[in-house]
């Protein structure tokens, strides 16, 4: 494991690559702020809250984790000061954003669906529904521009029910060249941690 250290966080954070741009998030200037604190226990990271880094979520995650052994790894999305390319990112990145922009966006892709969906947690079980087995599927049209997401909840009285169907398509909308997304809250077959939660999830459910 990589020493704690703001250096080595930086350095993971470096290779962060944004697919569409292949530019590092530091490049982008979507990268704010890194601190290590409380002795090399607890990572600070402030990313900018725009489409291009949230999604990035997980690579970003990823690179905290392999930074170091940091018993606290905060990631905060900053709406404020804004994300401003013009001045944030280098010359080589303000080209490449503004050649980007004018390239038709590439369909979507299903496992890119499944990554982004895959980041919302369940705030009372403190899993992600794909963890717990509440996606039951995600199609595209034949466009990969429109998303229909069908899952479930741990039961129909599930107080967060309606922020989680939001959350779901907030997230998925946040995949590469989805334009719609419709969520189906659906009940059947029900819901069966037994049989539809991963292994990990079943083990923390104390199930096996």
């Amino acid at each position: 494991m990589a020493t704690a250290t703001r250096e080595a966080l930086y350095e993971a954070l470096s290779a962060v690559i944004d697919p569409r741009t292949g530019l590092s998030i530091v490049d982008l200037g979507l990268l704010f702020d890194v601190d290590v604190e409380d002795d090399g226990r607890t990572a600070i990271v402030k990313v900018a809250q725009v489409p291009m880094a949230r999604r990035l979520l997980s690579r970003i995650r990823g690179a905290i984790e392999a930074a170091g052994d940091f018993e606290d790894g905060r990631l905060e999305f900053v709406k404020d000061p804004p994300w401003l390319p013009e001045i944030m990112a280098t010359p080589e990145a303000q080209a490449r954003l503004a050649a980007v922009a004018t390239e038709p966006m590439p369909p979507a892709e299903v496992d890119d669906l499944w990554a982004q969906v895959g980041q919302v947690m369940d705030p009372e079980m403190g899993m992600t529904l794909v963890e717990l087995g509440l996606i039951y599927g995600i199609d595209l049209d034949e466009a990969g521009r429109v998303a229909t997401i069908r899952m479930t909840l741990t039961s129909p009285m599930c107080p967060v029910g309606p922020y989680l169907v939001e959350a779901v398509k907030q997230a998925a909308l946040l995949a590469m060249g989805i334009e719609e997304v419709s969520v189906d809250l659906v009940w059947d077959p029900p819901w069966d941690p037994r049989t539809m939660a991963s292994e990990d999830a079943q083990a923390d459910l104390g199930l096996i």
